[in-house]
């Protein structure tokens, strides 16, 4: 059901309900959704958060409207991707000349969670590498970053300063790992955590850009997952250099 005490809008709580039956499968492309009235009553909305979320995920490509009809679903559209070669948000940031800066709110061994298990090819619990950062541009937090590195491959990485190093530069040059491509998702997203809108100092109601990303050597092995949540005003400049 709709959470009314997370900070998340209510319109875009049910966007990600409708989302998650669409790309789970509970509606196939050609079938339709329920009526306006019906998800109302369904999530105690009113019509106009309905008619909002509706208007997003169409416009977003998901769902399209048949005057008189209904509303069908859409083949599911493709998430953008990025493949290409490497280089750090530190390596950018200097070579552009950008001053920056980092914060580790975290670095340790912990049990692989589900998700970075199944992007990273290895089983559910296994020693992984969890850094957690916050990057800085101008002195303003612009990102919020959590990278997950198999520890097997990595023995011993949560001794070294990443505020002041750069992890794939001590990927490469003290573990010997070669990073030869990357893959990138982007999709809008909210935040649903009290702390990351404080570190990001913006509203709980503003809109940023969530991503994905998976590292790999030059024979396709995964080596490093990696979350990011961006503020808005910089994601533009950022998807360029990232």
């Amino acid at each position: 059901m709709i959470n009314r005490n997370s900070p998340i809008p209510l319109y875009y709580q049910l966007i990600q309900k409708i989302k998650d039956q669409i790309e789970s499968g509970v509606y196939e492309p050609g079938d339709t959704i329920p009526t306006e009235i019906e998800l109302m009553e369904q999530f105690d909305l009113s019509r106009a958060t309905v008619r909002q979320s509706i208007l997003y995920l169409v416009n977003e490509g998901y769902l399209r409207r048949i005057k008189a009809k209904g509303t069908f679903v859409n083949t599911r559209p493709e998430k953008p991707k990025f493949i290409g070669t490497l280089k750090g948000f530190a390596q950018e940031m200097s070579q552009k000349g950008i001053p920056f800066s980092t914060k580790v709110l975290e670095k340790h061994v912990i049990p692989s969670p589900l998700k970075a298990s199944e992007k990273l090819h290895i089983a559910t619990e296994s020693p992984v590498f969890h850094l957690h950062r916050l990057r800085f541009i101008h002195n303003e937090p612009v990102l919020i970053a959590n990278s997950y590195i198999p520890e097997n491959i990595c023995r011993r990485i949560e001794d070294i300063d990443f505020e002041k190093n750069s992890l794939y530069e001590i990927l490469e040059k003290e573990y010997k790992i070669l990073l030869h491509h990357g893959r990138r998702d982007f999709e809008p997203a909210m935040l649903s955590s009290p702390q990351e809108v404080r570190l990001l100092n913006i509203s709980s109601k503003t809109p940023i850009l969530y991503v994905e990303s998976i590292v790999y050597t030059q024979d396709n092995t995964p080596v490093e997952y990696v979350e990011i949540k961006m503020r808005g005003r910089f994601t533009v400049d950022l998807i360029q250099m990232l």
